[in-house]
């Protein structure tokens, strides 16, 4: 059986989610000498730039213009190389449209999430009939949790038969550290951490709201922001106007800088209004770093009681929590053990077995 992969996600992906799910699954089938090969022509992904290059037929560029018709061009090369390749299963990425095209593989689709059909008015060029149309094209469709497989259904009417699911890993980060943060950075003792993009259904302005109106947490501690879009106009003026502008940090870095933040922060703190999975939560609590998230369906299926739970979209008990766990070390700590055993449950190794069933099965 040889396995082939779009680049679709690595084109657009310097780092996120999607791609750090492929290159950890592909860098298990790569240890276990499966024949697998990315096919990406083109591409900026750093997890996929550390897994041995005669596993990649393609080559990295930093940076490069990410119109609409040069992601259509290298989309439709990485699909006809594939096509024209020994490889007999290519699962699909990201959406791709030019997948339709292979009449003569076994494709498999990963569906992350439906936030786009949940958020439309968030969201422009929603084309959901070639969504739909690639879903369906799909021998073999790969959900991410069972919500998003209830979603998927819900939503297209996909046939459940050809719906399998398969949670992914959270064993990526280093458990150890490398440098010295605080010295080089200007870390502060407390604060909160939030990771990722900011808008739309993150909520992080709910966050920042409910730490502006609690004056003894913006007393005692501040916030860190990892990842996702530098902040924009808007917010520094928003955050000028709170008079927190010093209290708000933001950082990026690699996952043993991630590591170093999820051990120091107070608190992690998830208040997005709907997610596929959720890896950030597990990341937290395999180090240790105690969570708190709004109480939506997705991360209870996959955190159970492991967090502390706040209602979706709520700011008054947002703050409210918030206060209760940040000026309690016992109730802040409760939960350490549990989501320590939670977490251990998601690997990896585990996810990339679960999928390579799923292609054994084609």
């Amino acid at each position: 059986m040889k396995i082939a992969y779009n680049g679709s996600i690595f084109f657009t992906q310097r780092y996120g989610g999607i791609s750090r799910y492929f290159s950890s699954i592909i860098n298990e089938y790569i240890n276990d000498k499966k024949i697998i090969k990315v096919f990406s022509p083109i591409f900026k992904n750093n997890y996929l730039l550390k897994l041995p290059r005669k596993n990649i037929h393609g080559f990295y560029l930093s940076r490069y213009p990410t119109p609409l018709f040069f992601k259509s061009m290298v989309d439709y090369i990485s699909c006809h190389q594939i096509k024209n390749s020994e490889f007999d299963i290519v699962h699909d990425t990201y959406y791709s449209p030019s997948m339709l095209t292979l009449k003569n593989k076994k494709k498999v689709l990963t569906v992350y999430d439906l936030i786009h059909e949940k958020f439309k008015k968030l969201y422009k060029d929603n084309n959901f009939e070639l969504k739909k149309k690639i879903i369906k094209e799909a021998d073999t469709v790969i959900c991410i949790s069972e919500n998003t497989k209830k979603d998927l259904i819900e939503h297209y009417g996909t046939n459940e038969k050809k719906i399998y699911v398969s949670y992914l890993g959270s064993d990526h980060i280093p458990k150890n550290l490398t440098s010295n943060y605080a010295e080089m950075l200007n870390i502060p003792k407390n604060f909160i951490f939030f990771i990722g993009s900011r808008y739309r259904y993150k909520n992080f302005n709910l966050l920042l709201n409910s730490y502006y109106k609690s004056k003894k947490i913006k007393k005692d501690f501040d916030i860190i922001c990892f990842g996702g879009e530098r902040f924009s106009k808007e917010e520094k003026e928003t955050f000028k106007e709170f008079g927190i502008e010093k209290k708000i940090l933001h950082f990026y870095g690699n996952d043993d800088f991630l590591y170093y933040l999820y051990t120091k922060a107070a608190l992690f703190v998830f208040p997005s209004q709907y997610e596929g999975f959720g890896i950030p939560l597990l990341e937290a609590m395999s180090v240790g770093c105690p969570v708190l998230a709004s109480d939506i369906n997705i991360f209870k299926e996959i955190c159970k009681n492991g967090v502390h739970y706040f209602k979706n979209n709520d700011q008054h008990d947002l703050t409210e929590r918030l206060e209760l766990l940040l000026f309690s070390d016992s109730i802040l700590s409760s939960k350490k053990d549990l989501a320590l055993s939670i977490c251990s449950q998601y690997s990896w190794k585990k996810c990339a077995e679960e999928t390579y069933n799923v292609y054994k099965k084609l």
